[in-house]
Formats: C-alpha cells, structure tokens, sequence
C-alpha cells in the first residue's frame, strides 16, 4: 500500500488514459499495546489522466483483528489509547478518498518532475467498527522525482487536517517520504522507501517505517508491484507486505 503513494507518475500520459489498480496488503503490528492487531487491505483505484492534469478514486475494504486501539489503515492510520484486552474483529468498506494533482514539472527540466496533488478523505467506513473515524479529511502534498540515467529519486511532503470526532483533538501532522529506484532491466525496477509523519495525537508517537519494492511491466497494459514493509515505531506495524496489479484501459 505504501509503494501506492511514491511521488507522481514517472511519465506522462501522451494522451487521456484510465487506469485501474487494485491489490491485497496485509500489515501486523502491537502499537504499543500487548496484543497485536492484523489488516487486511483490498483498495479498488481508479485514475483518470489527461495531459498534465489527473483524477484519482480510491474504494477500499478493510478487514481488521485486534483489540480496537488502531483506528483506519495505512499512512493515516491512528493508534489511540484502549485498555481492551479482547480480540475483535471488524470489516468492511473503509474510507474513499478522492485526489486531483497536476504536473508542474514534466521530466523535461533535468528530468525533474513535480506533481502538486489534494485530497479529500470521504468518512464512508464505519466508525463504531474503528474502520475510520467518521470524519471528513483534506491534504495537500507536493510530489517530486528526478531520474538520473537507471536511477530515479522521489520524495513526498505533505500536510493533513483531521477532523475531529466528538471527544479527540487529533493534530494536523506533516508526512514525509524520501526513496529511491533502479531499472535493473526493461520493465523491472527495485527500490526502498522511507515514510515519516508527525504525532496525530499528544499521546501518540511519530510514524517511521521502511519499505522496500519491486516493480514490472508485463506489457504496455499490466504492471505488477509487490513489496514488504518494516515499522520502527508504535504508530507503525511491525511488519507488513502487499501485491498491486495496475491495468490500462482501452
């Protein structure tokens, strides 16, 4: 899931094109807590783009097991403070969240690019099952890759305002990414990527985690990603790992 929000788009579309992008991605973690809370993550992507210009939707399920202190998934997700001591379970639809960026800079300048990208979190997960926190969301971010020969660098920064449901204070934190990639051959790249972001709340901790990818062309049409993730903090899992499968569409 992480691999799904590395920068902007190494290219650009030369003309209108829709892609969809789907997945499975599974992380495990304590939190800071005694028992552990496993997720599973299934997002349905949809991406519109149009020159320089583009539109994305995400729809995800969500399954998750633990004892209740996780609320969301992801870079967003939250860990709050719970003295549960049993293990629930809980799925269904998470959060949709929709994303328009534009390319300021197309690779043609020293083959620098810089997507600026805003985005809305819709509350359509079910806040009484910890699947979000029923609160609408908006972010900014500015995505930026420089591709040098085989090797490319990209990094993120962005800024998130929470909403607030009734009884928390959630901070607005900024999030952080810096990573980098090699085409080891046509269609075949690997890289690792650092994600960091601020406390969400007074009681919590910063996000630190690490991933490391490897991306394929199949063909013009189907790309395939998979990837593993190790946490270093309590608002990151101990572990987690994923496949994405991203297809264009006629």
């Amino acid at each position: 899931m992480v691999v799904l929000l590395l920068g902007p788009a190494l290219a650009l579309a030369a003309e209108d094109e829709v892609r969809i992008s789907t997945g499975l991605d599974f992380s495990s973690g304590t939190y800071g807590g005694q028992m552990a809370t496993e997720t599973w993550y299934l997002p349905v992507m949809f991406r519109y783009t149009h020159g320089r210009a583009n539109v994305k939707l995400t729809v995800p399920y969500i399954r998750t097991s633990g004892p209740g202190d996780v609320i969301g998934v992801g870079p967003d997700r939250i860990p709050v403070p719970s003295d549960a001591k049993v293990r629930r379970t809980a799925e269904g639809v998470g959060d949709t969240v929709l994303g328009v960026g534009y390319a300021l800079l197309d690779g043609q300048v020293a083959g620098l690019l810089v997507d600026v990208v805003g985005k809305v979190k819709f509350p359509t997960a079910d806040k009484d099952k910890g699947l979000g926190t029923g609160e609408t969301d908006y972010s900014v971010q500015l995505d930026l890759a420089r591709i040098v020969g085989h090797a490319s660098v990209f990094g993120t920064v962005r800024w998130k305002k929470y909403g607030d449901p009734p009884g928390r204070d959630f901070r607005d934190p900024l999030y952080l990414s810096l990573g980098t990639g090699y085409r080891v051959r046509a269609g075949l790249t690997a890289g690792v990527v650092y994600d960091w972001r601020e406390k969400v709340s007074t009681t919590g901790s910063e996000m630190s985690e690490l991933s490391a990818f490897v991306s394929y062309r199949l063909d013009t049409r189907w790309k395939l990603q998979v990837y593993t993730i190790r946490g270093f903090s309590d608002a990151s899992p101990d572990w987690g790992g994923g496949v994405l499968v991203h297809r264009v569409l006629d």
